[in-house]
């Protein structure tokens, strides 16, 4: 059963967020913010919105064929909130203790597999069944133009990297373990669950907020409050673009090659010219 006080306040509430963020940076004159952890370049933070905002406005423009049933829509009130909340709580306990741990890269591996996989598996709060529910046919043409709309944007205002090209295996790693797994977790998981027992926006925005706030620990170094405006600013509201492509169509597998995109330096393309 929806509560329309709980999603206006979420709505409200997350909505102040990004207003906050947006108040944070403009005062303390940090306007340029880092657009990847792997280089130290700046980008103005409104140059960074445009990609998102081209994918949101194509992926509404064009409407899915027909709107996916909830997957949760049978399951008890209670249940489908203790779970949700669960899994908010595993996103929270992800960002405090990567920002609390060592800077290496097997914490990061080994919190984001623990906290973000094998609890919520383990707890069976989610299952990899839900996978068999998920039916994409029909799902591919109608969300394509928004997502080469992003692809094709942020290929030209990505700025050049000099982070050396990966090997394969190193491509392969990065790519199940943030792309796969982020986009599992963060939209397929958390985000569905919000969204039926909350609604589409309110999801969108606390999913959003949940996915951004972990990337303070690798794009910081400017203090607390302005890393984490920054990384709401930045990173965030590309989670508004992934939420809303993934609400609206439903293909996990578009959601994924897009966030893979924005996770690969510019000089694997390069490379692979």
């Amino acid at each position: 059963m929806r509560t329309p006080r709980t999603d206006t306040a979420l709505l409200l509430g997350g909505g102040a967020i990004y207003l906050a963020a947006l108040a944070v940076l403009v005062g303390t004159g940090h306007t340029e913010v880092r657009f990847s952890a792997d280089d130290s370049d700046t980008q103005p933070i409104w140059l960074l919105w445009i990609p998102a905002i081209a994918g949101l406005c194509l992926a509404w423009m064009v409407p899915p064929r027909e709107s996916a049933a909830d997957p949760f829509a049978d399951t008890g009130t209670r249940a489908l909130t203790i779970r949700t909340w669960l899994l908010a709580g595993a996103a929270v306990a992800f960002t405090v203790a990567l920002y609390l741990s060592p800077a290496t890269d097997i914490w990061f591996l080994a919190l984001k597999a623990l906290l973000l996989l094998a609890i919520p598996l383990a707890l069976r709060i989610v299952t990899w069944r839900e996978w068999a529910r998920l039916d994409v046919r029909g799902r591919w043409l109608r969300p394509l133009p928004a997502v080469i709309a992003f692809v094709l944007v942020a290929s030209v205002l990505r700025p050049g990297s000099e982070v050396a090209t990966p090997d394969v295996l190193t491509i392969v790693v990065v790519f199940l373990i943030n792309a796969v797994l982020e986009e599992v977790f963060y939209r397929f998981w958390l985000q569905t669950r919000l969204e039926s027992r909350y609604g589409r926006w309110p999801a969108i925005l606390v999913t959003s907020l949940l996915w951004a706030s972990w990337h303070a620990a690798i794009h910081g170094g400017e203090g607390l409050a302005v890393d984490l405006a920054a990384v709401v600013l930045n990173i965030g509201v590309t989670g508004l673009f992934l939420g809303y492509l993934w609400s609206r169509h439903r293909n996990p597998w578009l959601n994924i090659v897009v966030h893979g995109f924005i996770n690969a330096p510019i000089a694997m393309f390069i490379a692979m010219a």
